[in-house]
Parts: C-alpha cells; sequence; structure tokens
C-alpha cells in the first residue's frame, strides 16, 4: 500500500461540517449537515441554496434534474474544539430522518419517503440513483449514550413507492454507498468497523445475499488500526475510494478488496469526494472539521 500526498488546492472553507459533494454542471453542490442546509460553490464562492433542516448528509441528482437528499434526521451530538467542527453521533429522540427532494427551479424541497415496512428510518446516510431504476441508500441507524439502532442497506422505487430493506442490519451502521461502474455489485461501508462490503446485484432493488456475513454481504476489505469508515466514491475504473476517520486519508480499494493507497489530507475527518467528470484524476472533497472544499489530484499512475 502507498501513501500519497496529491497535490490539494483548497476553494473555500468555513463551509461548517460539511459531506455529500456532487458536481454536476460546473457546479458543486455539499450538505453542511450541522446546520442543516445544502449549500452550491461556483467559483469558489458559496452560497446556500436551500435550508432542509435535519442533518443533510449525501446528494445525488435524479430524474428531471431534482437534487435529492438523504437526510439523517438531525439531533445529533457536537463540539467546537480549538475552532474545529466534530460531531459525537446521534441522540435517539426527537429526529425526523427521510429522503428529500429539491426542484432545482423553484427550491421547493418535498419529502420522498421516511419509513419501510411500517418503521421509520434512524439516520438516513447516502443515496445514488441505479440506471436501471430506483434509489439504493443506506441508514446508519444511532448511537445513544447507552444504546445503538441497526442500520442497513435499503431500496426505493419512486414511481411504485415500493420500498425494501435488502441488506440488513449493518450493526455498526451502513454508511456509504457506490455501484461498481458495470452496475453489478453494491459497495456499502460499516462505519464503525471499519469494514466494506459488497454484493452482487443482478438487477434493481435485488442483492445477492449470500454471503457469510448476518446481511449477506461479501468482506472486501477490512480497515486496520480502528479505522472509522465513512462516505465513499467509485472511480470511473472501478476504485473505491473510502474517507477514513480519523486517519485523514482517502483509502484507495481496488474491485478485489487490494488496499493499493491511501491518499493523505491535511485534517483528521474527511467525509467524502466526488470526481471531476472531465479529469479521472481529480475530485473534489469535503475535509468536515475544518469546513474546507478542496481539489484534490493526484497521478494516476501512482496505484
Amino acid at each position: 500500500m502507498k501513501s500519497i500526498e496529491p497535490k490539494i488546492e483548497v476553494l473555500t472553507s468555513g463551509l461548517g461540517f460539511i459531506e455529500g459533494p456532487l458536481m454536476e454542471g460546473g457546479v458543486i453542490y455539499l450538505c453542511d449537515i450541522q446546520a442543516g442546509l445544502i449549500k452550491k460553490v461556483v467559483g469558489g464562492k458559496a452560497s446556500i441554496l436551500a435550508n432542509v433542516g435535519g442533518g443533510p448528509n449525501g446528494l445525488a441528482v435524479g430524474p428531471q434534474g431534482y437534487l435529492y437528499v438523504a437526510n439523517n434526521g438531525g439531533s445529533m451530538r457536537w463540539e467546537d474544539k480549538d475552532g474545529l467542527i466534530l460531531s459525537h453521533g446521534f441522540e435517539c429522540k426527537d429526529y425526523d430522518s427521510r429522503i428529500e427532494r429539491i426542484d432545482l427551479s423553484t427550491l421547493k424541497v418535498e419529502r420522498v419517503v421516511d419509513q419501510v415496512n411500517g418503521h421509520r428510518f434512524e439516520a438516513i446516510d447516502d443515496l445514488l440513483f441505479d440506471p436501471r431504476g430506483g434509489i439504493w441508500f443506506t441508514d446508519l441507524g444511532r448511537d445513544g449514550h447507552r444504546s445503538r439502532t441497526y442500520g442497513g442497506v435499503y431500496w426505493f422505487d419512486e414511481s411504485t413507492q415500493e420500498c425494501k430493506e435488502v441488506a440488513y442490519p449493518l450493526r455498526m451502521g451502513a454508511n456509504g454507498i457506490g455501484l461498481s461502474p458495470d452496475i453489478t455489485r453494491l459497495y456499502a461501508t460499516e462505519y464503525g468497523a471499519g469494514r466494506l462490503w459488497s454484493w452482487d446485484t443482478p438487477a434493481a432493488g435485488k442483492l445477492d445475499c449470500t454471503g457469510n456475513s448476518p446481511h449477506g454481504g461479501k468482506l472486501l476489505w477490512q480497515a486496520p488500526n480502528a479505522q472509522l469508515l465513512d462516505s465513499l466514491a467509485v472511480a470511473p475504473n472501478g476504485n473505491i475510494f473510502i474517507a477514513s476517520q480519523p486517519q485523514g486519508v482517502f483509502s484507495v480499494i481496488s474491485p478485489e478488496g487490494e488496499h493499493l493507497a491511501d491518499l493523505q489530507m491535511p485534517e483528521h475527518f474527511p467525509t467524502n469526494l466526488c470526481f471531476d467528470p472531465n479529469a479521472p484524476n481529480v475530485a473534489y472533497a469535503t475535509l468536515s472539521s475544518t469546513g474546507t472544499l478542496a481539489k484534490i489530484q493526484w497521478d494516476e499512475s501512482a496505484f
């Protein structure tokens, strides 16, 4: 495994506790989880797109150009320590987790889904659209002071309103989610356990849950040194980039589960990145404790 120091350009800082970067049409959208805001950055200048409340955690562009938001529901514990914003998990009351969407032409916010099989979601973390139809998303669960609720992987078809629990439980919290470029495999991180799981997915909303785990996934990679695995993004070549905390790196994992490299970040709590559609070795990363949006660039031949 290689340790790589990529070229880092700070685009803007002081954005709050940020996650869920998404680049669309030259605009970078992101979530300010602590403030309950969706922000956009154009030419290095940030502005507020919408106040959705709760704890917006992940973003995806859906049909008709709507911006979809994975909202963990808020009621989180925060600390401001020496100018850094730190998250200390969730309270287990007074939260409202949901997926919602924003009409980018009117900025109207609409609720999409908030329960499965009569159970309200605990802390929806991230989401993506399957080109075959439907939305894959994760629920992190909640870690109270003396208890924990479980998370899992879910699928929702907005046209039929069908919502399914497809991989449960990821006991230490389902966090990042991604599809392989050929859409035949689904990946998810188990945050507190530092594990990357994979499932074959023969069709939209269907997973091969024959792996040797409670949720049927196959263990692709176990992070060393008790690292926490936050959100992930899948590169065009199939490699998986995972925000690893508190080591402060993006771990690069091959589709075969090989730990190829660590991209070193200037702070301990990167949360996610999105790739530049015009350059496979350029990405935009959210560094949460300083509220920094950074452009990072690396030598693709390094791994």
